[in-house]
C-alpha cells in the first residue's frame, strides 16, 4: 500500500488533484465490490482500504456511486480490451472459443465470488437509475459483441436468437458455478457450448 501512495509531480492534476490516488481508489472499490458485493461495502472501506483519509478520498470523488461509475468505465475498457485482443482470430468461431475459454480460466475466481460484471451489475439494479443504465452497458457491450460474431457465421443479421442463449448461459454458468462451488461446472459446460459453436 505504501509504493501504490507515492506521490509523483507528474501524476498532478491542473487543479491540485492527484490522479495516482484516484486510480488507487478506482482499483481498491473494483476489489471490494467484487469481494463483498456494492451494497455491503461503504465509502469510507474503500478510502480506509485504500490507505486514504475518507475526506481526502471525497476530493475524488463525492460517494460511493461517483465511485461506482468509474469502476463501471473500469470493467467496460478492459472487457473492450479483451475483445479487441479476441478480435485478432479471423475466425469469428474462434473467437467465441476463445472467450469461452477465458472464462474458464477464470473458474476459480468465478466460484470464489462470481462474475464481477455480471455480479455488479446485479448489485446496483436497485439503485439511482444513472448507475443503472451504465451498468446495464456492462451486459449490453457483451451481448452486442456476441451478436456480432454470430453474424458473421451466420452471415445473417436478426434473424436467430444464438447471441441471447449464448449470453444466458454464460450468466447462468456463472451463478450456478459460485453458488454449486464446482469449478467443473464452468469447465463442462463451457466444452459443451464450444462443441455447439463448432457445428454450425
Amino acid at each position: 500500500m505504501l509504493a501504490e501512495k507515492t506521490t509523483n509531480p507528474e501524476n498532478r492534476c491542473a487543479d491540485g488533484t492527484n490522479k495516482q490516488q484516484e486510480f488507487i481508489l478506482v482499483q481498491v472499490a473494483l476489489r471490494l465490490f467484487h469481494e463483498k458485493r456494492y451494497d455491503k461495502v461503504k465509502f469510507s472501506d474503500i478510502a480506509r482500504s485504500a490507505g486514504i483519509p475518507t475526506k481526502e478520498a471525497q476530493v475524488y470523488f463525492a460517494d460511493k456511486a461517483e465511485i461506482c461509475h468509474q469502476v463501471i468505465d473500469t470493467h467496460l475498457d478492459n472487457q473492450a480490451a479483451l475483445f479487441a485482443d479476441i478480435d485478432l482470430n479471423s475466425n469469428p468461431r474462434q473467437r467465441l472459443s476463445r472467450f469461452l475459454d477465458n472464462i474458464a480460466d477464470d473458474a476459480n475466481a468465478l466460484v470464489l465470488r462470481g462474475c464481477p460484471l455480471t455480479n455488479l451489475y446485479f448489485d446496483v439494479r436497485g439503485e439511482e437509475e444513472q448507475l443503472v443504465r451504465h451498468a446495464t452497458r456492462l451486459m449490453r457491450q457483451r451481448l452486442d459483441w456476441i451478436t456480432q460474431q454470430f453474424v458473421l457465421i451466420t452471415r445473417v443479421e436478426g434473424t436467430t436468437d444464438f447471441a441471447e442463449r449464448l449470453s444466458s448461459a454464460i450468466i447462468g454458468i456463472c451463478v450456478l458455478a459460485e453458488v454449486s462451488g464446482n469449478e467443473r461446472l464452468i469447465k463442462r459446460q463451457v466444452n459443451q457450448l464450444k462443441s455447439w459453436i463448432r457445428s454450425m
